[in-house]
């Protein structure tokens, strides 16, 4: 597992001199450090751009007085990151970011060139079954490995839904890899993992219907609750390619 170690005067300068990537997540923003891809504490990075280098150690301080809970688990990291070479379809991520021994993010694979699956404008249903079906696989691999992702369709309220992946062509990489919606060995949960794949098949589907109505057809005997394996959720792939071809 990688460790990055930061003060907080250091932490300021990468966030000043680092590229933001994403800041959509809810509890964390996405940056590149150098060469490094990182998801900091959302707070943590918001507080610290806006405030001035002299006031970065202050501004650390009141924001973990009160809360010491980190931000990610290094456990399991460290585990996942043991079992990497079983997977590989999920690229783990890599390590944690410590300021003043306080873990405050994680270091990410670095798939700079996907992009978000939430705003795909590829409205071709074979590609999207194709990636689909990546999905899919990728997710078999997880469950085989006894970890489960439960968090592949974020809906916050009142706004709209976020997929947890990336994509390039048909490709796909799972992302949000660390946390409490990443469950193994005997918490895995492979109903609740499929289930949120469920909500993918939806999203994904309702992308093609906003394109051309002409699409509501695939939603014809399609039953997301059913959806709570792999077999389940392979022939509801397999209906819906039977219905494109």
């Amino acid at each position: 597992m990688e460790i990055i170690e930061f003060n907080p005067f250091e932490m300021k300068d990468a966030i000043e001199n680092g590229t933001l990537i994403s800041n959509k997540g809810f509890h964390g923003t996405v940056f590149l450090h150098n060469n490094k891809l990182i998801k900091l504490h959302k707070r943590l990075y918001d507080d610290l751009k806006v405030n001035s280098r002299n006031l970065s150690q202050r501004r650390f301080d009141d924001i973990y007085r009160f809360d010491k809970r980190p931000f990610v688990n290094p456990d399991q990291i460290q585990y996942l990151s043991s079992i990497q070479p079983n997977i590989h379809l999920t690229d783990f991520d890599k390590g944690i970011v410590l300021v003043k021994d306080q873990v405050c993010g994680v270091i990410l694979a670095e798939h700079l060139d996907y992009k978000d699956l939430t705003d795909i404008d590829n409205n071709d249903p074979k590609t999207l079954l194709i990636i689909l079906k990546n999905i899919l696989n990728a997710l078999r691999e997880l469950e085989l490995n006894k970890i489960s992702h439960l968090d592949l369709a974020m809906a916050e309220k009142g706004c709209k839904p976020t997929l947890n992946i990336l994509y390039k062509g048909s490709d796909i990489k799972l992302c949000d890899l660390s946390g409490k919606f990443i469950t193994y060995k005997e918490n895995f949960d492979r109903k609740g993992m499929y289930l949120e794949y469920a909500q993918v098949i939806n999203i994904i589907l309702n992308k093609l219907i906003n394109f051309n109505e002409k699409y509501k057809y695939l939603f014809n005997e399609l039953n997301l609750n059913e959806l709570v394996n792999y077999e389940n959720s392979l022939e509801a792939i397999n209906v819906i390619e039977r219905k494109i071809k």
